[in-house]
């Protein structure tokens, strides 16, 4: 099998960096349309990068983390620059985009090994947290619901995809998934507009809705969700709400 050209990974890695460190002295308002073109250049280099195996074909669900960590890096990057973690916020991000692309490129082998494990592992991870970023971000903006609701519904439609899809791949139930965590998330960003909550209250209970409504959907596409697993995430879900009511109070 032919290895991923590493070199060349690591010099999207390191240009990321830098255009992250970039992102330090730019106004917050052109964060957003930064972290998009960072996108398309993500979006650009994964299948460059990927056509090195043999058994590689285009699928545009391998995009969506990459797209996603490019999008939220820069504000992230820009909301840690002036504390301790500000060397984590621009030098982490690359980190991860390249261990995202080597998950790629590892999924795209057969078998069921512990590296292929810790790749399926490492992009769920990621769309958690890829999640958790852009809902802060979204409610500390406070935009109207018409314009965060459909932000909202595009990165929970995309991020949920790209998770069922782990296991189940590419086919209509995965896809289905991701246009009900859309319409879900959407749905619940709109009755917490109209509640105090403060930022990180708002989109930790943004977050824990998400990862609640794809655990179960990841579990019941794959014919898995049960009433151990239906406890599982009740309980996470009640753990969840403590988090927000915590929150809420400080």
């Amino acid at each position: 099998m032919t290895t991923l050209p590493h070199e060349r990974l690591l010099v999207l890695a390191v240009v990321f960096t830098m255009a992250l460190g970039l992102s330090l002295t730019l106004a917050p308002s052109i964060l957003p349309w930064y972290g998009a073109a960072l996108a398309v250049l993500a979006c650009a280099a994964v299948p460059y990068l990927l056509h090195a195996h043999p058994g590689y074909s285009f699928s545009p669900l391998r995009l969506i983390l990459p797209a996603g960590v490019a999008i939220a890096s820069p504000s992230v990057a820009h909301a840690l620059g002036n504390g301790p973690f500000r060397l984590p916020g621009v030098f982490g991000p690359g980190a991860l985009l390249y261990g995202v692309v080597l998950a790629e490129y590892l999924l795209l082998g057969q078998g069921r090994d512990t590296s292929i494990r810790a790749a399926r592992l490492l992009l769920t991870v990621t769309a958690c947290g890829v999640a958790l970023a852009v809902f802060l971000l979204i409610y500390e903006a406070k935009e109207r619901s018409l314009i965060s609701g459909n932000l909202v519904a595009a990165i929970s439609g995309a991020l949920a995809l790209r998770v069922v899809a782990l296991d189940a791949g590419a086919g209509p139930k995965t896809y289905w998934s991701g246009v009900i965590a859309a319409v879900a998330m959407a749905e619940v960003l709109w009755p917490l507009n109209y509640w105090v909550l403060g930022s990180v209250a708002g989109g930790l209970a943004l977050f824990v809705t998400f990862y609640v409504l794809v655990g179960v959907m990841r579990q019941s596409v794959a014919g898995q969700l049960g009433q151990t697993e239906l406890l599982e995430y009740g309980t996470v879900s009640l753990a969840g709400l403590l988090m927000v009511f915590v929150a809420s109070r400080l």
